[in-house]
C-alpha cells in the first residue's frame, strides 16, 4: 500500500480520473471504427483514423515536452482537458472522413500534453520514493479498463448508435478535467529552476540518449516494439482462419494478455532498485517474446490462454520498471520533456510496425510472423542484457537532489 499522507487523496483523484479517460478514449475508438466501416470506408481511412491518434507523439515530442516543463500542471490539465472536451463532442455528429482524422489528431495533440503533465506529476504526488508504486498502481487500473472497455464500445454502438459512445467520451472528458482541477499539488515554473524556466535546455531525447543506462534501454525497447509490435495484426486471422476458432476466442486471448499485464504491473511495483528495475525491464521483454513463439506452433486456441497470461505478464514488469526508472532517472524540471520523448519514441515504434506487420502479413502466414517477430524479439532482449552486463553500468541511481538540481539551472 502507497503510504504518502496527504498525497493520497490526489493520488486517487488523479488515478481514477486518468482511468475513466482511458475507457472513454477505447469506447470511442471502437464507435468510430464501426463508423467508417458502416458509412463505406476504405481499409486506409481506417488506417489514417488509428494513426492520427499517434502521429501528435511523433512531430509534437519537442514542443509538448518544454510545454511541460515551462508551465503550471494545473493549467496544462484543465486546458488539455477542456480542449479534448471541445474536439470529443463534434464527433457524437460527424461523418466526414476528413473531419473526423483532423478532430481525432488534435486529440492526440492534447493528450500528448496530459499525459506529459501527469506523468511528471506524479513523482511531486507520491514522492520520490514511492514513484513505482504510483506507476504499477496506474498501469494496472489502466489495463484493467481495457479489459471490459472494447466490448462495452461494440455494445453501445451496435444498440444505441455510434453517437452514444462517443457522448460518453466527451462525458469522460469532463470528469478528467474536473479531477485535475481538484488536485492540490501542483507543478510550476517557479519550482522547476530559481530563474523561472527549466533547469536545462536539453531536449527529451538528448537527456535519453546521455543517460548510461536510458540511452541503450530505450534503443533496446524501441527495437523489440518494432519487431513485435506486428504480430498485433495477425492474432485475429491465427484465430479465425488458421485455427478455424470463433471470434469470442479472439476476445479471450487478448483478455488473457491483459490479465498477466496486470499481475506482472503489480509485481513490479514491489522492486525498489534501479538495478533490479532494470533487469526486471530486460527479463519483461525477454519473457514476453518469447511467449508469442509457440503462437506459432501451437494445434489448440485454448493453448493460447496460458502464453497470453505469461507473456502479458512479462509486458506488464517491463512496462512499469522502464516507467519507473523513466522518472527516477531524470531531474524534476526535465520530466516533462523526457516523458513526451519516450512516449513518441515507443507510441511511433508501434504505430510503424503496425504497418509494417500490414505488409509482411501479404507475404507470410500469422505463424511464420509470431515465430520470425518473437525470436527476433528475444535476441534483441538477451542483446540488451549482454551489453548491460559488459558493462556493468547497472546501479540505483536516482534523479538528483533538489540541491543538486539547483546548481544546473
Amino acid at each position: 500500500m502507497l503510504n504518502i499522507g496527504s498525497g493520497r487523496r490526489d493520488l486517487l483523484i488523479a488515478l481514477t480520473g486518468r482511468a475513466v479517460s482511458t475507457f472513454g478514449d477505447e469506447v470511442a475508438l471502437v464507435a468510430l471504427t464501426l463508423r467508417l466501416q458502416a458509412d463505406g470506408a476504405r481499409p486506409y481511412e481506417v488506417g489514417l483514423l488509428l494513426a492520427a491518434g499517434v502521429i501528435p507523439l511523433l512531430f509534437l515530442s519537442r514542443p509538448v515536452g518544454r510545454l511541460v516543463d515551462s508551465h503550471d500542471s494545473r493549467r496544462l490539465l484543465v486546458g488539455a482537458g477542456a480542449l479534448e472536451v471541445a474536439c470529443t463532442v463534434p464527433l457524437v455528429f460527424v461523418h466526414s472522413v476528413v473531419v473526423i482524422v483532423v478532430l481525432v489528431a488534435t486529440l492526440g495533440a492534447a493528450a500528448s500534453v496530459a499525459g506529459a503533465t501527469w506523468s511528471a506529476l506524479v513523482p511531486r504526488i507520491v514522492g520520490e520514493d514511492h514513484v513505482a508504486e504510483a506507476v504499477s498502481a496506474q498501469q494496472s487500473l489502466n489495463a484493467l479498463v481495457l479489459v471490459g472497455a472494447p466490448a462495452i464500445g461494440g455494445l453501445l454502438a451496435g444498440t444505441f448508435g455510434t453517437g452514444l459512445p462517443l457522448a460518453v467520451d466527451a462525458a469522460t472528458f469532463v470528469a478528467v478535467t474536473v479531477a485535475a482541477a481538484l488536485v492540490g499539488t501542483r507543478r510550476t515554473p517557479s519550482a522547476l529552476g530559481s530563474d523561472g524556466r527549466p533547469a536545462r535546455a536539453r531536449g527529451g531525447f538528448e537527456i535519453l540518449r546521455n543517460d548510461g543506462v536510458l540511452g541503450p534501454l530505450f534503443i533496446g525497447l524501441v527495437a523489440v516494439v518494432l519487431l513485435v509490435g506486428m504480430v498485433d495484426v495477425v492474432l485475429v486471422f491465427l484465430i479465425r482462419s488458421t485455427l478455424h476458432a470463433g471470434a469470442v476466442w479472439y476476445g479471450v486471448a487478448e483478455a488473457a494478455w491483459i490479465a498477466g499485464l496486470v499481475v506482472g504491473s503489480l509485481g513490479a511495483g514491489r522492486l525498489r532498485t534501479g538495478r533490479a528495475q532494470t533487469w526486471a525491464t530486460i527479463a519483461g521483454a525477454g519473457v514476453a517474446c518469447a511467449a508469442l513463439v509457440p503462437f506459432a506452433v501451437v494445434p489448440a486456441v485454448w493453448m493460447l490462454v496460458p502464453l497470453s497470461i505469461i507473456g502479458g505478464t512479462g509486458n506488464g514488469y517491463a512496462g512499469v520498471c522502464v516507467s519507473t526508472l523513466l522518472v527516477s532517472r531524470t531531474v524534476d524540471a526535465e520530466r516533462g520533456r523526457v516523458s513526451a520523448a519516450a512516449n513518441a519514441a515507443l507510441g511511433g515504434a508501434q504505430g510503424v510496425s503496425l504497418l509494417v506487420g500490414g505488409a509482411v502479413a501479404a507475404a507470410l502466414s500469422p505463424r511464420a510472423i509470431y515465430a520470425m517477430a518473437g525470436l527476433l524479439g528475444v535476441a534483441v532482449a538477451i542483446a540488451i542484457g549482454l551489453f548491460f552486463a559488459a558493462r556493468g553500468t547497472i546501479t540505483s541511481q536516482q534523479a538528483p537532489s533538489r540541491s543538486e538540481e539547483r546548481l544546473l539551472t
